[in-house]
């Protein structure tokens, strides 16, 4: 049975157990919801409490909108550019269980829930501390999607200043923002510029033959360091019989040398590799443990700042698209949301799966 049917009927076994809980459990709960079932909505207990702070720092809600939004343009326009001179997709359109499978996966999600609950969250932080009422908040989980929510009052948004509207609506998109520049620091920290971790050893490739192991940090081959996967492949791709020499780094064995023949038909090493953690963070806690907190910490990165660019477009569903219309007024943000449109399609447009 192939991993595609594995997977759905998984999902259809999941949703099948959380509309029977619902029936029997949850039904007369008011935070607890499940609508068509396939939609499951859990409200936060407490309510949100208004920070003095957190008022003050408007201009920076602001700021980092702003920020958001050229990046989002940029990135776009970019990406349209690339794929139409070099004739190549430039960004990959991440899928769960397509393109996304595995411990990836479970990381994906987990990031996808902490980038869309802190997005929410600063909704509701700063609009109970401008004054706008908010009725609840908490998640979604929408089929595989998990998701968050904020219920604002509508009534006492619309009779805020507009200033204040602008700040609440900039603050989820600010959030993720500063999420994506903190964990981006935090990968930094994590990994090292030279060298690949190897996650995994194709069976009866040259790296199996020749005794590379999972958890092995490959810093160089033939003496030249490994800065990126580029460096492995153009030794690789060499059309002739050669000898490698790896220099590698192993968990509780320190480093060593692996001499590898490989001949002129053979252009593949047979792993597959990540960024190298630093080794001294490798030796105290184990490389698979350092490798599992980079992966996790790549997936924050990479969804608080695609959630970020995206709800800063000006969109119709989307923070960036309210905030045009009330910036610019109706027929001004009909015209906004139409160019983030645009934008949006030469980004799909510039994509592949």
């Amino acid at each position: 049975m192939n991993l595609i049917v594995l997977f759905v009927l998984g999902l259809a076994s999941i949703w099948i157990t959380i509309n029977i809980l619902h029936r029997a459990l949850w039904h007369r709960s008011e935070r607890v919801i499940v609508k068509y079932g396939v939609l499951l909505f859990v409200k936060a207990a407490g309510t949100v409490k208004a920070s003095g702070i957190i008022k003050k720092a408007g201009f920076l809600w602001v700021a980092l909108y702003a920020l958001a939004l050229f990046l989002g343009v940029y990135t776009s326009i970019v990406a349209a550019y690339t794929r139409f001179t070099q004739m190549s997709p430039s960004v990959v359109i991440l899928v769960p269980g397509i393109s996304v499978t595995g411990v990836d996966l479970v990381f994906m999600i987990a990031a996808i829930c902490i980038a869309a609950f802190i997005h929410e969250y600063l909704h509701a932080k700063v609009a109970v501390s401008n004054s706008v009422n908010v009725k609840g908040y908490g998640v979604i989980l929408a089929l595989i999607a998990p998701l968050a929510f904020v219920d604002l009052d509508e009534e006492s948004f619309s009779r805020a200043p507009r200033s204040s509207r602008f700040k609440v609506l900039a603050a989820g998109v600010a959030g993720n923002l500063i999420l994506y520049f903190i964990v981006s620091l935090m990968l930094i920290g994590l990994t090292q510029s030279t060298g690949l971790l190897v996650a995994s050893v194709a069976s009866g490739s040259l790296a199996e033959k020749y005794g590379i192991k999972p958890y092995d940090v490959i810093l160089a081959v033939n003496g030249t360091e490994i800065t990126s996967i580029n460096t492995l492949r153009d030794y690789m791709s060499r059309q002739e019989d050669t000898t490698l020499v790896f220099t590698v780094w192993r968990f509780n064995e320190g480093y060593g040398n692996i001499t590898v023949f490989k001949p002129a038909n053979v252009t593949l090493l047979g792993v597959s590799a990540s960024v190298a953690p630093r080794l001294e963070l490798a030796t105290v806690l184990s490389p698979v443990t350092v490798l599992y907190a980079v992966i996790f910490t790549s997936w924050l990165s990479i969804v608080n700042f695609s959630l970020a660019i995206i709800n800063a477009l000006p969109l119709y569903i989307t923070d960036g698209g309210r905030i045009a219309t009330l910036l610019l007024g109706e027929r001004g943000g009909k015209i906004a949301n139409i160019m983030g449109l645009t934008l949006l399609v030469l980004l799909l447009a510039s994509s592949r799966i």
